[in-house]
């Protein structure tokens, strides 16, 4: 089995995108690696690093007695990642290149984690099974995923704008293959992996008005995806030019009084067996 491609590519733009992502999931990431447990002096892998945002919330969280070690595939933002953690001066975040499902790595660990990491995986009970056996017994797996629902995001947002430019994403992230309904997936993908029933949470961004930055967001995502969009034959024409979208959602926000209500994000978690 292939892994879905990456269908945001590995662009210097899709590097800084997901920073500004970062900074909207941060709070729901937060709340929820508190619930599942992640707590001051443990050793954590973090699955699907990037540029390095969720590791750098985890080294928060466990403090500098605790240590984490990021893996990623993309090289160039594991580099991008070292450097950000320079600067932050944070002495206990390391980064290792490679495949989760491959790579050596020095555990075992009090936890694994990682967000937005099974919907692009061929095998998600597969790779969650390989990634608990690196957490020691009694330790955490948590993973927190979204759910891209094509049918709601038409009943929530119509024919406007931000309905088009949702629906186009949702639509090329399905059609390249990644795992669109992850979060509804999640439950059974822990029992399937062994590691029995998880504890399970959710939670939305939601913002409008003329100040809110989803809209330079949701553009930038689209901005990323677009050469995968033209690729499988999506039309990009009903959205106009896309270096205007950001201004134009936000137009038609405050015009209409139209909130953005993101994706779910769902959280599932558990403590290790023996």
């Amino acid at each position: 089995m292939t892994d879905p491609t990456y269908a945001l590519g590995r662009s210097d733009d899709e590097h800084a995108r997901l920073t500004e992502q970062a900074r909207f999931l941060r709070p729901l990431t937060e709340r929820f690696l508190r619930k599942a447990g992640i707590a001051p002096g443990m050793t954590v892998l973090d699955v699907g690093s990037g540029v390095g945002d969720v590791a750098f919330l985890l080294a928060e969280l466990v403090g500098p007695d605790g240590k984490i070690v990021g893996v990623d595939m993309d090289g160039a933002a594991l580099e991008k990642a070292r450097k950000r953690a320079e600067q932050l001066r944070l002495r206990n975040v390391e980064f290792v290149h490679g495949d989760i499902r491959t790579a050596e790595l020095t555990g075992p660990f009090d936890a694994a984690v990682g967000r937005l990491v099974l919907l692009y995986c061929a095998d998600p009970v597969a790779a969650l099974a390989h990634i608990a056996r690196q957490v020691r017994s009694k330790g955490i797996v948590a993973f927190q995923e979204m759910e891209m629902n094509e049918a709601v995001a038409r009943a929530a947002f119509g024919e406007s704008t931000l309905g088009k430019v949702v629906e186009t994403i949702y639509r090329t992230f399905s059609t390249a293959g990644v795992r669109v309904h992850m979060a509804s997936e999640l439950r059974h993908t822990f029992v399937k992996a062994g590691l029995g029933e998880p504890e399970l949470s959710g939670e939305f961004v939601v913002g409008g008005g003329p100040d809110f930055a989803g809209y330079s967001w949701l553009a930038n995502t689209l901005r990323s995806l677009a050469p995968m969009t033209r690729k499988l034959g999506i039309s990009l024409e009903p959205l106009g030019d896309l270096d205007t979208l950001a201004q134009r959602l936000r137009s038609e926000a405050v015009n209409e009084r139209r909130d953005f209500w993101s994706p779910p994000y769902v959280g599932a978690f558990v403590r290790v067996e023996s």
